[in-house]
C-alpha cells in the first residue's frame, strides 16, 4: 500500500472487503426478511421506500466497494419533496446508515443515485444506484 497523505489513512482492499460484507450481512440482512432503503427530505419526511434483495447487495473483491439491489427498481412515492438523504435500515427497522442522494443515470460511490430528486406523492421514483465505499 503506498504512503497515504497527511491526515488521511489508507485500509487494505481486504480489510475493506470483510467490513462491507459484515456490515451488509449483520446491519443490513441481520433482521428476519430483507432491509430497506428509505428516502427522506432534509425535514426527516418520508418520501419513498425501496425494499433491498436478500442478501441486500454484492461487495466487489477488488475494491471493497458495497453495491446494493433492489429488486423494485422503480416505486410510487409517498410523500412529495426533494430527496435529500437515504437510510438503509434491516427488516426491524434497525438503521445501519445515512447516505447522501444525488440525482443522476449511473452509480456514484458514496450517494444513493435517483433518477430524481424532485419526489411527488403517487409518482414513479427510480433507485439507480447506491454504492458505499
Amino acid at each position: 500500500m503506498p504512503m497515504p497523505s497527511s491526515g488521511t489513512y489508507e485500509y487494505s482492499v481486504d480489510a475493506l472487503v470483510r467490513a462491507q460484507t459484515n456490515f451488509r450481512d449483520t446491519d443490513l440482512d441481520g433482521g428476519s426478511a430483507a432491509g430497506t432503503l428509505t428516502i427522506y427530505d432534509s425535514g426527516d419526511v418520508q418520501l419513498v421506500q425501496f425494499d433491498l434483495d436478500d442478501p441486500s447487495g454484492s461487495v466487489a473483491a477488488g475494491t471493497g466497494q458495497l453495491t446494493l439491489s433492489v429488486p423494485t427498481a422503480t416505486v410510487n412515492a409517498d410523500a412529495t419533496g426533494t430527496a435529500a438523504y437515504a437510510e438503509l435500515a434491516d427488516s426491524d427497522g434497525n438503521v445501519g446508515l445515512s447516505i447522501e442522494c444525488a440525482q443522476g443515470t449511473t452509480a456514484a460511490s458514496g450517494y444513493c443515485v435517483l433518477n430524481t430528486l424532485s419526489i411527488t406523492s403517487g409518482l414513479p421514483v427510480t433507485h439507480v444506484s447506491t454504492t458505499i465505499g
